[in-house]
């Protein structure tokens, strides 16, 4: 047991780093660790944990998805929009559809048109704002969902805010997914080399379309979650900055921002370390703009440690290409041979 738990966090050191802020935020504020606010925490870190897993799914194969946010708020006014005049589930249903579309549409974009992954969810992410804005009419959606659809955000299993179990449990698919299944493998390879993986005969295009559709699916959820918790659907205010959370949170959790590199486990740490941290500020009073500052800084320190280990890879690298070249040199000088 103990060796199990070694080897844990030696293969995610993220998780010490979480429980260390853990300690530091209850010396810092004895509030931080009461039941009510650890719910809080949980709730919160969930919902932008959805956004962030499906982040991690796009990074993964050296892409990027910006369109994140916007989608969590198209989601949740089509959510109360449609359960206005149709039955909720109808109104779910249709949400996590276009959360899929906005996904499929990204990647087709991406793929089979060769566009830069950044311009295009960056024109996406005005669009899909822009169609929820049109839909709602720029003005919350209130008083149209079941108050049964509350309990998605308020309820609880086990102890736990439904959320958060809901989170642990697509953590755990999506684990199981890209570890122990053949498509969930060939992510990697395609974000490691992505030249190598088409000459193995993967997909490329298929999976990097794969990757933005679970982007776009798990973004939506989110935005349905969050409609249970504000009771409503808001296109000017919803998912506003989840683009950047979303990508420190994976960023925070070891996953490259270059591809091919990443766990399920860091993504899942990453959300709960950016929760905690807007908890422990709101907690001790700070002006929460500084949170957006302490978030761009981790976000610009993990691409900085990252790209100073790729460098260094980049240089062995070459050093140990060009020594054979030398060695032979050398043989050839001398006349002797091997």
């Amino acid at each position: 047991m103990a060796a199990a738990i070694v080897r844990l966090f030696r293969r995610n050191p993220i998780i010490l780093v979480l429980l260390l802020l853990g300690v530091a935020f209850s010396l810092m504020n004895a509030e931080f660790l009461a039941p009510r606010n650890i719910t809080n925490i949980l709730r919160q870190a969930s919902m932008l944990g959805f956004v962030a897993l499906g982040m991690s799914f796009v990074l993964l194969t050296r892409g990027i998805d910006l369109s994140v946010g916007s989608v969590v708020a198209l989601s949740s006014v089509f959510v109360a929009g449609f359960s206005a005049t149709l039955p909720p589930i109808v109104g779910i249903h249709l949400a996590l559809i276009a959360g899929m579309g906005v996904g499929l549409a990204n990647g087709l974009l991406v793929t089979k048109f060769r566009y830069q992954p950044i311009i295009v969810t960056i024109s996406t992410m005005a669009i899909v704002r822009g169609l929820a804005m049109a839909y709602s009419d720029s003005r919350p959606i209130f008083g149209t969902l079941p108050d049964v659809y509350f309990l998605l955000a308020e309820g609880s299993w086990f102890g736990l805010p439904v959320p958060t179990v809901l989170f642990i449990g697509a953590c755990l698919i999506s684990g199981f997914f890209l570890n122990y299944t053949a498509t969930g493998r060939q992510i990697y390879q395609v974000g490691g080399n992505e030249e190598a993986a088409r000459l193995a005969g993967v997909s490329v295009d298929r999976i990097k379309i794969l990757t933005y559709v679970l982007s776009g699916l798990l973004s939506a959820f989110a935005g349905l979650i969050l409609a249970a918790r504000m009771q409503s659907g808001d296109a000017v205010r919803t998912g506003v900055g989840w683009e950047l959370d979303a990508i420190a949170a994976a960023a925070i959790g070891g996953m490259s921002l270059m591809g091919g590199v990443g766990t399920v486990v860091g993504t899942f740490c990453g959300a709960l370390i950016i929760g905690m941290m807007a908890n422990a500020f709101n907690l001790l009073g700070i002006n929460p703009y500084w949170q957006r500052i302490v978030v761009g800084l981790v976000l610009a320190i993990a691409v900085a440690t990252y790209s100073s280990h790729h460098l260094k890879a980049l240089i062995s690298k070459a050093l140990r290409a060009v020594r054979p070249v030398r060695n032979g040199a050398t043989q050839a000088s001398t006349g002797v041979s091997r």
